[in-house]
């Protein structure tokens, strides 16, 4: 067993709901529509989401990036967490690579 350093994506809700609003508003609808969209008796489900009080099912959420035309990844927002893990050698050299390779475009982007 190897101890590795892990990036693990944590999805920052309040960030999340912030994306949310903006891009409802970046594409003129309202909450009113959205809530029609979702058939949401009241709102409040929506307020919610862009409060960071909650976050919308992975289906609402594909729903949301089809309606704004982005891809899911652009409306929930991560930050990562490093963590410490235990596992064999050849999964550590698996994760240690796709986390350099996963920061280097991040870097380039």
């Amino acid at each position: 067993m190897e101890r590795i350093n892990f990036f693990k994506p944590v999805i920052d809700i309040v960030e999340t709901g912030n994306q949310i609003k903006f891009l409802r508003k970046k594409c003129g609808f309202s909450v009113r529509d959205i809530q029609n969209i979702f058939d949401f008796e009241y709102p409040q489900a929506v307020y919610a989401w862009e409060q960071g009080k909650n976050i919308p099912s992975i289906d609402n959420l594909l729903v949301l990036s089809r309606l704004f035309n982005v891809p899911v990844e652009q409306l929930v927002i991560s930050r990562n967490v490093e963590v410490e893990i235990n596992c064999a050698a050849d999964i550590a050299d698996n994760l240690s690579e796709k986390n350099v390779k996963s920061c280097k475009s991040k870097l380039s982007a």
